[in-house]
């Protein structure tokens, strides 16, 4: 019957009809094989899942099971696993595990107790609904598997079967004794019952969050006494008052907040003298003493601590022992200083002049001295980088007295330099370096006005800018090619001059044309020029500039240069190489004449273009 004839019968509903024609195939038999083995293995692990949580439609699933029960007056657990029984008892609000007696993990069994309150029903699963997939022993109640967890509240006692995880969820199987009924509660219960006494036991050396102020350490004829200051740093008491390494007292720390005990002794430790012990205390109160001895046995991987709380308890070597060993100086600051480099807020120095180099907001840096100016932004913290990077080569002299000072030229310094800073959690902070006597490797130093003589490597005070034009910006001035008018160069004081074109052609001063070869390397010189860099600055003044071998008129360049202010000279004279090779320029932008190195690019440029211009012979 036709689709006409069908909607002619009144039916107000079209079905869409798919008719495959006679050369296609909807799907092939391969295709369909595997459809069909895809949807038997779905209807298996939905039957698998049915039958391991079957349903029970009387359930209230906000059910708790243990209703009444506070997890926080509960005084004693214990858990039966087959032949094993694990006893835990509070006493003064502290938790112990007996046979041996030792100190609970109390975290442990107060998540045991906090499950145990808040247990709720999922289901309900009758013995009658037990199956050959979903039973005693599939839900783990046997005897050989199951655990039995009793609670005592004074002279009440309760207690629970607990089985096995669900295959499916955070949920596990309990059943309370003398039933057969099994029921699934929303918790992952059986994760937190132990198995044997060590899973409530507390195996922590110390405890992650103990709160100690005092970190005291002896043995090997010598003691370590470290207080922790107000800014949360370690400073060394004991054998001397000092700044200490920060990074080798917090690794100490963390080795002990890791390292777990593992093996209890039943018996006293012995008598002999303990290779190192250590003892944390709080507001001068003991709160846990340490004393290590290793085994004679080199094959034994295992140090014995007598363990003030603890008793006689062994914990793997991990190097912990070894760190509490070390001589005392390798507990002291072996860098002149550690701040971020970002915390920096100002410095001094106070050498040939005192100059100070303060951070401005937008991030640069201005010299105040003789006079004001911006600072080099790299020169800055290539400075700071070179003081931060240093590391304290000897310490010479501990409880230096004033002659000690005075010995070393301490008493008055040839270069005293302050650092300032500011930290987001420990407030204003500030360093100090006062630089005596030095030899050709070493430099004597005293840091921080601490009662020390340490020794410092010589590029640390001999690389320091001592006087404050060392720190100005080192790009001298910027113009382009075509702001500048004419070119003078200079030499032995015979003076030739040349016109730039607006087609960036040059002439000499009697109108003749430059030809293109001279006119494209005096472009690239006055292009150089413009955009030129100190490598260094050297010097300054008149016994600067004779020293670098300048004299007036002997070599230079003059840019007559159009600017906002109408025209100006920029003069660059040329004098000797320093050892590195570079040329050594003098400037008179400055208003005092300023030696600086110059990068060989330009002076290679400049060289060759007054030769190609017949100034000077190749």
């Amino acid at each position: 019957m036709g689709a006409s004839s069908f909607v002619a019968r009144g039916n107000s509903w079209y079905w869409s009809i798919m008719v495959a024609t006679p050369n296609e195939t909807i799907m092939n038999p391969k295709e369909f094989k595997w459809l069909n083995i895809l949807a038997a293995l779905l209807a298996v692990a939905c039957l698998y899942d049915y039958l391991l949580s079957p349903a029970d439609h009387n359930l209230n699933k906000a059910e708790r099971l243990f209703p009444k029960l506070d997890k926080d007056i509960i005084n004693s657990f214990t858990v039966i696993r087959g032949k094993n029984k694990i006893i835990a008892t509070k006493n003064n609000s502290q938790w112990r595990v007996g046979n041996p007696d030792y100190p609970a993990h109390p975290e442990r069994i107060k998540r045991l107790a906090k499950l145990l309150a808040e247990l709720r029903v999922s289901q309900h699963i009758t013995e009658a609904d037990w199956t050959e997939t979903g039973n005693e022993e599939t839900f783990g109640l046997i005897d050989s598997t199951k655990a039995l967890v009793r609670w005592r509240i004074g002279e009440k006692e309760q207690s629970i079967e607990v089985g096995a995880l669900a295959l499916f969820g955070r949920q596990t199987y309990v059943r309370l004794p003398g039933t057969r009924d099994v029921i699934l509660v929303d918790s992952d219960l059986a994760n937190w019952v132990p198995r044997t006494s060590n899973d409530w036991r507390d195996l922590r050396l110390i405890p992650e969050n103990l709160d100690f102020d005092s970190l005291r350490f002896w043995g090997q004829s010598r003691t370590v006494q470290l207080l922790k200051e107000s800014n949360k740093t370690w400073r060394m008491k004991e054998p001397i008052e000092t700044e200490t390494d920060q990074s080798i007292i917090l690794q100490i720390i963390n080795r002990m907040q890791l390292s777990r005990i593992i093996e209890i002794a039943p018996e006293e430790p012995t008598k002999s003298e303990p290779d190192a012990t250590v003892r944390l205390a709080k507001n001068g109160k003991t709160l846990v003493e340490l004393s290590f001895r290793k085994t004679e046995d080199s094959e034994d991987n295992k140090i014995w601590v007598d363990h003030s709380g603890r008793g006689n308890v062994a914990i793997e070597d991990d190097g912990l022992l070894t760190l509490l060993r070390l001589p005392h100086d390798q507990f002291r600051n072996q860098a002149i200083f550690r701040r971020p480099l970002d915390e920096v807020t100002s410095f001094s120095v106070e050498a040939i002049n005192k100059f100070s180099v303060n951070k401005q907001i937008d991030g640069s840096w201005q010299v105040t001295g003789s006079k004001k100016f911006t600072a080099d932004t790299m020169l800055v913290n290539n400075m700071l980088s070179n003081i931060r990077n240093g590391q304290i080569i000897e310490f010479v002299k501990d409880n230096a007295t004033n002659n000690d000072f005075k010995k070393n030229g301490l008493e008055k310094p040839w270069l005293n330099l302050s650092i300032d800073g500011k930290s987001s959690s420990e407030g204003i902070w500030k360093k100090s370096i006062s630089f005596g006597t030095f030899d050709n490797k070493q430099v004597i130093a005293r840091l921080n006005s601490e009662p020390t003589i340490v020794s410092l490597p010589r590029a640390q005070a001999i690389l320091l800018p001592k006087e404050e034009f060392k720190l100005r910006q080192r790009r001298l001035w910027t113009f382009a090619t075509n702001q500048v008018a004419a070119v003078t160069i200079t030499l032995k004081n015979k003076p030739t001059r040349m016109l730039r074109m607006p087609n960036a052609t040059w002439r000499s001063n009697d109108n003749k044309a430059l030809d293109q070869i001279q006119s494209a390397m005096l472009e690239e010189t006055i292009y150089r020029m413009g955009i030129i860099s100190a490598i260094e600055w050297i010097g300054e003044g008149n016994a600067a500039v004779k020293a670098a071998g300048i004299e007036n008129g002997a070599g230079q360049i003059t840019a007559l240069v159009d600017t906002s202010n109408g025209q100006k000279n920029f003069t660059l004279a040329f004098g000797n190489k320093d050892p590195f090779g570079r040329t050594r320029v003098m400037t008179t932008h400055y208003e005092i004449p300023t030696l600086f190195t110059c990068p060989k690019e330009f002076s290679n440029i400049y060289t060759a273009t007054i030769q190609s211009l017949g100034l000077i012979q190749p």
